[in-house]
């Protein structure tokens, strides 16, 4: 009897932490990631972006973008978010480029060839109970003035997918 009450008691100890989202966790996963491109020029920007919920989440950002400038978006997880991609599309709705690896981090960079805005998608497409993730996008370069022609589709090999790295 007294070992069923134990276990109980155990059970309730630990489930709440398994459920409990961490945002300062999320943060320093992100805050981790972004020290490398830092170090490569990019001025990274630390947003509010903090969001919370469980499997299927996804939030929406509208970033603005200068033609010419490189651009990387970071998403750092807490340790309840098992996988967390990115999608980043045109304001005319092109896919520029996601990240859908199945990781708790997710990362894209590209070069912007148009002056306008991007809209970044996160998904937390896999979460232990609830989950927090954190967002910082950087920037690097110098603005160049828009094409006569106006906004252009981007070059497909401007783009890369962000491979996180632990430092």
């Amino acid at each position: 009897m007294k070992s069923t009450h134990l276990l109980l008691a155990l059970a309730f100890a630990v489930a709440p932490q398994c459920l409990r989202a961490d945002p300062a966790t999320a943060d320093d996963a992100c805050y981790k990631m972004a020290v490398r491109y830092t170090q490569l020029g990019f001025a990274m920007t630390p947003t509010n972006y903090t969001s919370t919920g469980g499997s299927g989440h996804t939030v929406k950002y509208n970033i603005p973008v200068s033609r010419g400038l490189d651009y990387v978006f970071l998403v750092g997880g807490d340790l309840s978010a098992k996988d967390i991609d990115i999608y980043v599309y045109s304001e005319v709705g092109n896919l520029i480029l996601k990240d859908v690896r199945s990781d708790p981090r997710a990362g894209v960079k590209f070069r912007s060839d148009y002056n306008g805005t991007v809209i970044a998608y996160v998904h937390l497409a896999r979460a232990s109970g609830l989950a927090s993730f954190s967002v910082m996008v950087g920037r690097r370069g110098e603005d160049k003035p828009a094409a006569a022609s106006g906004p252009e589709t981007p070059v497909p090999d401007a783009a890369t997918v962000v491979t996180p790295k632990n430092n």
